[in-house]
């Protein structure tokens, strides 16, 4: 048999994929390591977000290759963007998108054979893969189910519409499926993802009697899978402001498990900078929104994207940023400098910002950010936390966890928690970090 060793770059999608990618490989036979060094076949699992990214990917490809490497497959984003240009990379022999990742046992096994030495697959039909992949292996407490992928929104600085393509909404019934399956081996939590999670639109088939056939939004698929046994905590990521409904804020309201902890980028603070970002909403409807939130579920924390540095963007409205950070004091955020991708219109902008100034910004606004983070752990000092252990810490009797902010949740004990939920009392705060003991 021989051994594969998955290297996985950027979003929650790509850990998804890369995990369903894992199960294929094992249901063909394939076996998984964890040391590149051990490894007949590298897969290198891609994103296109950042700038340079398929040079990242040569550079790896170099450093982890030995000896021991056969077959070298690149999938995902880089390879859907650069498509045969990663062939100029002579030790790759399979490029594929992330629509085909089911298609590459066979790959491997062509390129094996010697019945070919390279192949180019970056077909973007969405929702054949769906249909060919396996039961998943090795289920963990918390897991991922895909309900959506793609994007309409063209934001001009995203690359996501020309990798992922347009939107498309696995079908209700398969979700919930999925759902089942996971939680049957033993999964607790369960994350939606999407690349605009909150414009789903599966088609919905009679599933129980009274169920009408239509499409169901988001806010009924995650009712329907609230009310499935065993599934003890609920997420969903990401949304778009401009798809976020006071239908879904009300759903957080009547459903218990959805967890109090929502992720909406904004990028910017700033009217003009949004508007030629083509985000689709200005600074004071996403203030209304969190507004509205806040109003009708008191408890929720909010978590976000900035991107500084894009095209023309003066000081003053980088300040309007950091203005709106101010005013919302985020849980957690995430925040970069604007990378210019070829193909969307931001690359062709006049106005480029100089680097030295985005870099000077990101440091300036990602200060802030950490202020905030760094006081909502303290808030939580005292308090009492639901948490999901997921795995151990350093030493034998630490486990790490987390809560409904997406915080990680430190505490000892001498029994196994892996899996297990638990009441903390929270003790201390750190940067990135909270720790208690068990209540």
């Amino acid at each position: 048999m021989h051994k594969f060793h998955i290297v996985v770059y950027g979003c929650q999608m790509n850990v998804h994929d890369s995990r369903r990618i894992s199960d294929t490989m094992l249901e063909a036979g394939f076996v998984r390591t964890y040391e590149a060094t051990a490894a007949d076949i590298l897969i290198f699992y891609t994103c296109n977000i950042r700038e340079k990214a398929a040079h990242k990917v040569f550079s790896d490809i170099g450093l982890l290759k030995t000896k021991r490497t056969r077959i070298i497959a690149v999938g995902g984003c880089v390879a859907q963007a650069e498509q045969s240009g990663i062939f100029k990379n002579r030790d790759v022999n399979i490029v594929f998108g992330p629509h085909v990742y089911h298609k590459l046992p066979e790959y491997i096994k062509s390129i094996a054979n010697g019945e070919t030495d390279r192949i180019l697959d970056v077909a973007t039909e969405q929702s054949t893969k769906f249909n060919c992949l396996p039961v998943r292996k090795n289920v963990s407490c918390s897991e991922f189910v895909t309900i959506q992928e793609g994007c309409d929104n063209f934001c001009t600085y995203c690359v996501v519409p020309h990798t992922r393509g347009r939107e498309f909404s696995r079908p209700a019934l398969d979700v919930i499926r999925e759902v089942k399956e996971l939680v049957a081996s033993g999964a607790k939590e369960i994350t939606l993802v999407g690349q605009n999670v909150n414009s789903y639109h599966g088609e919905a088939p009679y599933i129980t009697v009274g169920h009408p056939r239509g499409t169901w939004r988001l806010e009924r698929l995650i009712m329907e899978i609230a009310d499935l046994d065993g599934v003890r905590r609920l997420r969903y990521v990401t949304s778009h402001p401009r798809d976020f409904t006071r239908e879904l804020m009300e759903t957080h309201a009547k459903v218990p498990v959805l967890a109090p902890f929502v992720h909406i980028p904004v990028q910017s603070g700033n009217n003009r900078i949004l508007k030629i970002m083509n985000r689709g909403h200005n600074v004071s409807e996403y203030l209304d929104k969190l507004k509205m939130f806040l109003d009708i579920c008191p408890g929720v924390q909010f978590s976000s994207d900035f991107i500084v540095g894009f095209p023309t963007e003066m000081d003053s409205e980088f300040g309007d940023t950091l203005k709106l950070v101010d005013e919302v004091k985020y849980t957690t955020s995430y925040s970069f400098k604007y990378s210019r991708r070829r193909g969307t219109p931001a690359d062709r902008m006049h106005g480029q910002v100089p680097e030295e100034t985005k870099e000077v910004r990101l440091a300036t606004l990602q200060q802030i950010l950490l202020r905030d983070q760094i006081a909502h752990n303290n808030s939580l000092v005292g308090k009492i936390n639901e948490v999901l252990f997921e795995k151990r810490g350093r030493y034998s009797n630490q486990y790490i966890g987390k809560n409904a902010y997406m915080q990680s949740v430190v505490v000892e004990s001498q029994e196994n928690l892996v899996g297990i939920f638990a009441n903390v009392l929270i003790e201390s705060a750190s940067t990135n970090s909270v720790s208690g003991k068990i209540v």
